[in-house]
């Protein structure tokens, strides 16, 4: 026996097979991480990128430190907020998914009908994310209910009714 005959036989190289890489098909664990990552890295650039400029702009102006701070604060908060409540609720809302989902090939839709979400679940959806995956409990949790469900549901999908499928290229 050689050493690659317990294994089966492998696809060529590059080819991914098998019923998940269908569209319309579950998205597994790893296709739902990493356009985390892609999408943590593109929020660290567009939320810090602008504050970090405020900062050089205003040390540049000699703003006085408490006034220089108060605008700082309030530019962040803004800012920050309005990352949070645009990029991901309004890319599933109106894209199917942030750059990271798109890249990796899936994307968020109803679990009834197949449609795209709506800007008030998707912002559900969002928001209860960032809750579960703060809470270490909930994280596994969720990974657990990614893992082991049939559609690949995690609690946020679950609340809102949406599922991320690999979509049509």
């Amino acid at each position: 026996m050689s050493s690659g005959d317990d294994l089966g036989s492998f696809p060529p190289a590059g080819m991914v097979v098998g019923p998940r890489s269908q569209p319309g098909s579950p998205a597994n664990l790893m296709r739902r991480c990493v356009p985390v990552v892609i999408d943590l890295a593109i929020a660290v650039a567009v939320v810090l990128g602008p504050l970090v400029t405020l900062d050089r702009i205003l040390t540049a102006a000699s703003v006085a430190d408490g006034p220089a701070g108060t605008i700082w604060r309030t530019s962040a908060a803004v800012w920050s907020l309005a990352f949070l409540l645009l990029y991901s609720p309004l890319s599933v809302s109106r894209w199917g998914g942030t750059v990271g989902k798109r890249l990796l090939g899936t994307e968020v839709v109803r679990v009834a009908g197949g449609g795209r979400l709506t800007y008030g679940p998707a912002v559900a959806r969002h928001m209860s994310n960032i809750v579960v995956n703060a809470v270490p409990v909930f994280l596994i949790a969720n990974v657990s209910a990614i893992n082991l469900s049939e559609k690949k549901q995690g609690l946020h999908d679950r609340l809102v009714g949406s599922v991320v499928v690999m979509r049509d290229r």
